[in-house]
Formats: structure tokens, C-alpha cells, sequence
């Protein structure tokens, strides 16, 4: 009998492990032709190619919002079997609420009209910005309003948008059919579908509900429905607010100071490392019809020689290349004093953005890619002239690296990391960082030690410090740190908005001394 388990359970975890191949497989097969058939048709709508009359701008829409579903169906599949498995990640950005509205309400134009349906959306006229999941909350909005109008026949849809006690509450209400009280125990459950005659011939996975409440779940958040059979649904989603604070920075007072940027975009190419080539061509018609310079790489070697011998003010980089993949040609760039300082931007239909984040990306984007989304990306890359903070964290704890590498990845910042007081002293000399968060105690050398090799180092006497460690400092302790000390933080009350907030702080303190020297 425990044979026979034993030979059940490794038939199960085999199953769920080709399940779970199979549809990652599918999906990228899939991602790559609707890149192409989304993108291009954008073009299209856009007035890129030239005036097109309205008939054939009508039949441009249903592409696009056909290509646009299929990929929503696409996602859902990915990213429920990724929650099944505990592996799908929350990446929290700056969120503009009314901006993930209008791209939403964007996919569903043509069938709305087709149907007749009106809609409404009520939200205050100004909201800050949501420090959340913005792709998430897109597929949470897009799911609830695919549900509303796929069950609304010349109806009406009402969004309403609301923030009231540091939580978000959304609300979507339609006149559709409704549900029947018995079933509305079971909306949420997994390709569960309404047994009824007028629901059934309306297509569906049954999966979208199941979706958004596990995706509400994993960001604290909630969803409640109330419906009344031919009358229609109202469900209401509940998420917490927390609201965007950008850091802080060194204004310029003088017209000099204004004047040392980069180069306008067209000064300097960007550089587009991509092996498909519709894929290759999308993005250099919209780059250059932006006003960029474009130089396109199709393999990781191609990219590593343009990218010493161009210099680009950025480049976008697929994974997926022949010879060497994406993962390699970004390792290499960041190794290479050339090209260290190069702005990356990942497109790729892979998705680990973690891990492209921590080789060195600046940003990470799953195709199909926005137009409008890439070009914002790489013209704040090129306007800013300035690469994101570095922040050197030098701790022998993973789990409290890997805590402060959250919180400072979600202001944008490039975290190197160091696991001992040796390995921290020489990152610090090799790669300059901006600041250090470094921990007193260390198994090699102790923070003390650590500061007294800062000190005595022309590359790190100036480098400001924040310890972060667990030891309660005597007053001997604190008359040992060097003057280059800004905040010391105890592990045990480490409050994430406090040392988001002291970081910014002490970079905008750091510019100002460093052009007064």
C-alpha cells in the first residue's frame, strides 16, 4: 500500500510539473506572435502608417482587441498556475489608478459599441499616486470589466473609484442577467461555470473571478459581489492604499547645473537587442519615429560589440537570443567599465523580473509591450542623465538582505550586495556605490572594522553610511563611528517607509557637498 502511494504521489508531482511546463511553454509560444499582431496594429490605430478610412480603421480595433483578449486568456492561464505553485511575485511601482483605468477601458472600445453598452466612470478628480502591482491591478480591472460586459446586453457599466481610510475600493456594476444567490458561493472558485440556461451560452475559462480574488489575496486586499437575477452585479474590490512618495533630490540652481544633462535623445542611438525580427522592426519604427537614433543587435555578441563601440544612452534587451541569452549579455555588459553605466530595459517574453533586476536592469517589461510604455521608460532614461542611486547593502544575513532590497527596489534604486565585511569593502572600492547599509556584526570583520577601511581608502572615505544592525549600541560604541555615520537603524524596528524616507534624504544631502569640493 505504501508502494503504491509512494508511486501515486511521484505520478501527481510528475503531472503537475509537465502541467506546469506545458503551460509556460504555451504561453511564451503564444506571447511572441501577439507582440507583433497587438504592436503593429497600434501602429496602425496610431496614424503611423498613414490615414486610414473607417472601415478599415474598424476592422484595425477588432484585430488589436481580439489580440488583446487572447493575451489577457494567455496570462490568466500563466499566472493562476504560478499561484497554484506559490511562485508568483508582487513588484510594486509608482501606479497612476486613472491611467490603468483608461488602458483597460481602451481593449474593451469595439465590443462596447457593438453592443451598445454605456458606461461610466466615477473617480475624484485627482489621486495620488498607488505604490501597488500595476500589471496585477490591470488584470484585476480587466477581468471584472470582461465580466460585466461579457453578461451586459445594451446595458450599462458603472465603475466607481474610491479611497476612504488608507483603502482603495473599486466598484463595477453592470445590468447584465445577474446570479442566482446559490450560485454566488461558487463565482470564485476555479473554472466554475453558472448552471443555468441563459448563462451557458455566454464563452468563458471560468477562471477570471478565481484569479482576481487569489491576486486581491496575495496583496492583502478583498472582493465582495452582491447581484440580483436579471437586474444585474455589482462587485467591489478592497486593496490598501499606500501612496507613492518619490525621493527626494538635489534641485539645480544654476543654469550650468541645468545644462549638465545627457545629450538630446537623437544625439545618442539606442541600442535594441532583439533576434525576432517583426519584434526587432516594432520597436525601431517606434523609437525612431520618437526622434531616437536606433542600432539594432539580433544575437548577444552583436550587442556587446555595438555596446562598446556606440555607447548608447540605452538599450532594450531580449533573453531569449541564440548563442548567448539575455541573462549572459547583461551580466557582461555590467561587468565591463565601458559599459557598466548603460540604462538596461529587459523586454522579454520571460518572466523573472527579480532576477533581471538583480543582474543590473533598470526596468523589466513582459511583451507584449506598450509603445507608449516604452517610449516614457527610455525618455526618463535619457533625460535624466543620470543613472539610478547604487546602494551597496553589506550584511551576512540573506534574509535581511533580501528584506532592504525590497523596500529600495521599489524607489528604483540599484542594490549591490555584499555578505561579509571583506567582500563589502571591496565592492565598495571596485563599483563607488552611493551610499552603504552596512551591519555591525559580521563573522570576517565587524562594521567597526569595516568603517576604518572606508576611512583609509581614497575611493570610500566619503561614502556615506546608515548601519542597520541588531546590536544595541553603548555610548562607547557610538563615539568609534566615523563621522561619515548618517542613521542607525535597529533591525528589530525597522519601519520600511522611515528608511526609504532617511535614503532619500541622504542622497540629496550627497550632491550638493560633492560639487561644492
Amino acid at each position: 500500500m505504501r508502494t503504491d502511494e509512494k508511486k501515486n504521489s511521484r505520478e501527481f508531482e510528475e503531472a503537475a510539473n509537465l502541467k506546469s511546463q506545458f503551460l509556460g511553454n504555451m504561453s511564451h509560444e503564444l506571447r511572441t506572435p501577439l507582440n507583433s499582431i497587438i504592436g503593429f496594429s497600434e501602429l496602425f490605430m496610431d496614424g503611423m502608417v498613414g490615414e486610414l478610412n473607417e472601415k478599415q480603421a474598424h476592422y484595425i480595433k477588432i484585430i488589436h482587441s481580439s489580440g488583446v483578449h487572447l493575451l489577457r486568456l494567455v496570462n490568466d492561464m500563466l499566472d493562476y498556475s504560478k499561484l497554484e505553485e506559490g511562485m508568483l511575485e508582487v513588484f510594486n511601482e509608482p501606479t497612476d489608478l486613472r491611467g490603468v483605468v483608461e488602458e483597460v477601458l481602451k481593449a474593451y472600445s469595439v465590443v462596447v459599441e457593438q453592443k451598445k453598452i454605456a458606461i461610466g466612470v466615477d473617480m475624484p478628480p485627482t489621486l495620488p499616486l498607488m505604490l501597488t502591482d500595476r500589471r496585477k491591478l490591470t488584470q484585476i480591472m480587466d477581468n471584472l470589466l470582461s465580466n460585466a460586459v461579457k453578461f451586459t446586453q445594451q446595458g450599462r457599466i458603472d465603475i466607481d473609484i474610491g479611497l476612504e481610510d488608507g483603502t482603495l475600493e473599486i466598484g463595477v456594476k453592470d445590468t447584465g442577467v445577474g446570479i442566482e444567490s446559490d450560485d454566488i458561493p461558487h463565482i470564485f472558485e476555479p473554472f466554475h461555470q453558472v448552471d443555468s440556461s441563459s448563462t451557458r451560452r455566454y464563452e468563458g475559462t471560468g477562471l477570471g473571478l478565481a484569479l482576481v480574488k487569489k491576486l486581491l489575496e496575495i496583496q492583502n486586499g478583498s472582493i465582495t459581489v452582491e447581484s440580483i437575477p436579471g437586474e444585474g452585479s455589482t462587485f467591489v474590490l478592497r486593496l490598501p492604499f499606500v501612496e507613492y512618495h518619490p525621493p527626494k533630490t538635489a534641485e539645480a540652481t544654476t543654469k550650468e547645473e541645468l545644462k549638465s544633462e545627457l545629450p538630446e535623445p537623437g544625439d545618442r542611438p539606442i541600442l535594441v537587442v532583439e533576434d525576432n525580427p517583426l519584434a526587432a522592426n516594432l520597436m525601431s519604427t517606434w523609437l525612431s519615429d520618437a526622434g531616437y537614433q536606433v542600432e539594432v543587435a539580433t544575437t548577444g555578441e552583436e550587442a556587446l560589440t555595438k555596446s562598446m563601440a556606440i555607447k548608447p544612452a540605452a538599450i532594450t534587451l531580449d533573453i531569449l537570443l541564440p548563442q548567448m541569452d539575455g541573462w549572459r549579455v547583461l551580466h557582461r555588459l555590467k561587468e565591463m567599465q565601458e559599459t557598466k553605466d548603460i540604462p538596461i530595459i529587459v523586454v522579454s517574453i520571460v518572466e523573472d523580473k527579480s532576477f533581471g533586476l538583480s543582474l543590473g536592469a533598470v526596468d523589466y517589461m513582459v511583451k507584449p509591450v506598450s509603445r507608449l510604455e516604452l517610449l516614457k521608460k527610455i525618455e526618463n532614461l535619457t533625460k535624466s542623465g543620470e543613472r539610478p542611486p547604487r546602494i551597496l547593502v553589506v550584511d551576512d544575513n540573506p534574509a535581511d538582505v533580501s528584506l532592504i532590497e525590497e523596500i529600495l527596489s521599489l524607489d528604483g534604486y540599484e542594490v549591490l550586495k555584499a555578505s561579509g565585511g571583506i567582500e563589502g569593502f571591496n565592492t565598495a572600492c571596485k563599483e563607488k556605490p552611493d551610499l552603504v547599509i552596512l551591519d555591525l556584526m559580521m563573522p570576517d570583520l565587524d562594521g567597526f572594522d569595516v568603517m576604518r577601511l572606508f576611512e583609509s581608502d581614497e575611493a570610500t572615505k566619503n561614502v556615506p553610511v546608515i548601519l542597520f544592525t541588531a546590536k544595541d549600541l553603548s555610548q562607547i560604541d557610538r563615539s568609534n563611528l566615523s563621522a561619515n555615520i548618517r542613521e542607525i537603524f535597529g533591525k528589530t524596528q525597522l519601519d520600511r517607509n522611515s528608511l526609504r524616507r532617511k535614503i532619500a534624504d541622504v542622497l540629496s544631502l550627497k550632491k550638493p557637498s560633492e560639487g561644492s569640493s
